[in-house]
């Protein structure tokens, strides 16, 4: 499969390193010559150009591509290159965009006619998010798979937590049909576990549970639950308005803007909320707030750091949970390892977004989770594949890859060595990110 991706910053080199093994034939074009040159320890096609010159585009031979992605930071540019390239013969386009309202049927419609296959908006990712990590405050993540049937929930444990101190292998006798720990994150290692590893203290755990289970993995993490009534985005930016969008009807939504024009635009978009006027930095806005254990605080700023802090000076106040934007994916290990609640990156959401399309191709995927290190993918099990030969403990599948979990007949069920894959099974695993092109080859015929 050829593939050519137009903007060489996060998301498109995260892209990029993901697509340029297992035989994928990945070309990257930026115009920045440092950001190109930047880029030559990796093992990526680059070419220095500017998308929208049809010159370049030869270059690249974009007429035998079978997906051409724009993911450069202006919109315009995006749409542009993805019309140049459908007209040049590529078979499918994908458009990064910062307007919600293209999103919309008519206007996602209008642009398929005229050659720009998918639009992606990340604050619309980043928003669904932040009201994922809303929903279940005493979690850093919680992800949706199989259309609900199955959860993905990423919990920071401490020292006394009932988890901590135990073998992966005695918490699967005793809850194997209640939640599997899927991966671990200790410090900047990401760990896909195996039978013999122990949690520890300060870990994050990642489990594979269904919604009817979320209780028993709360009491294993020794976690209390909260009832989040109040939420305070600090910053009026576009991701808070579409988490805001997201939120149940009956939560009070507060929204901090520095400028007076977008306060009053906040006004006019979320219906029924309070708007401050003030800044993100500013202590008395923090204290007029007056921050609650059923408050959840969310920092939208401009800067990763900034938004680190504020979350800090929030739970230090006594707020319930925060949340806080990183847009540097080199400050999430750093956000991890504190006290600040879920980190949300809208650029590593907008990759994984991207990649779902790859794999739905082969239809064999509904959905892919980034976590930094590794991939989320929920893969249909195909009739004669491979997954489905015999019991998963006498398959031989890679040790970077897990399963989590498996939806049949439209109920979800966690994955242990004694369970057998049938065709159709929808399953949910975790792989380090150069193995998922070959996990996903365990579910083809």
């Amino acid at each position: 499969m050829k593939i050519v991706i137009a903007g060489a910053r996060e998301v498109g080199t995260h892209l990029a390193k993901l697509l340029s093994g297992d035989n994928m034939d990945v070309i990257l074009i930026d115009d920045d010559p440092d950001r190109i040159s930047q880029l030559a320890f990796l093992n990526i096609m680059t070419l220095l150009g500017s998308p929208t010159s049809i010159a370049t585009l030869r270059e690249a031979e974009v007429n035998k591509a079978d997906l051409f992605i724009a993911v450069t930071p202006v919109e315009s540019v995006n749409i542009h290159a993805c019309l140049l390239a459908t007209n040049m013969g590529a078979r499918r386009t994908v458009a990064r965009i910062d307007n919600y309202e293209l999103q919309k049927e008519d206007s996602t419609t209008f642009y398929r006619r005229i050659g720009v296959s998918s639009l992606i908006y990340p604050e619309y990712l980043g928003g669904q998010a932040i009201a994922g990590a809303i929903a279940t405050p005493w979690a850093r993540l919680s992800v949706e798979f199989c259309r609900g049937a199955l959860l993905l929930l990423g919990v920071k444990v401490r020292a006394g937590a009932p988890i901590v101190g135990q073998k992966l292998m005695e918490l699967g006798r005793e809850h194997s049909k209640q939640y599997h720990v899927a991966a671990i994150k200790r410090g900047e290692n990401l760990i896909i576990p195996s039978g013999a590893d122990i949690v520890e203290a300060e870990d994050i755990v990642f489990f594979m549970t269904t919604p009817d289970q979320q209780n028993a993995v709360r009491l294993v993490c020794g976690k209390k639950e909260k009832d989040i009534r109040r939420v305070v985005f600090m910053g009026g930016r576009r991701m808070g308005v579409q988490a805001s969008f997201c939120l149940p009807k009956n939560m009070d939504i507060v929204f901090v803007e520095e400028d007076r024009q977008r306060c009053e635009q906040l006004l006019e978009l979320v219906k029924g909320c309070h708007v401050i006027q003030g800044n993100i930095s500013d202590m008395e806005v923090f204290s007029e707030l007056h921050l609650t254990r059923n408050d959840c605080f969310v920092a939208l700023g401009d800067y990763s750091g900034t938004n680190v802090l504020s979350c800090l000076n929030a739970k230090k106040l006594g707020v319930g949970k925060t949340v806080a934007e990183i847009e540097d994916v080199g400050y999430i290990t750093i956000a991890d390892n504190l006290n600040i609640g879920s980190t949300v990156n809208k650029k590593l959401l907008t990759a994984a977004s991207i990649y779902q399309m790859l794999l739905d191709a082969d239809k064999t995927s509904a959905k892919v989770y980034s976590l930094v290190d590794a991939q989320v993918a929920e893969l249909e099990a195909q009739p004669d594949s491979y997954i489905t030969k015999d019991m998963i403990k006498n398959l031989r599948i890679d040790r970077d890859v897990t399963l989590g979990g498996m939806v049949r007949d439209g109920v979800g069920y966690t994955i242990g060595g004694d369970t057998q894959i049938q065709p159709g099974d929808h399953v949910v695993l975790v792989c380090r990110d150069e193995k998922i092109r070959q996990a996903e080859k365990l579910f083809l015929s």
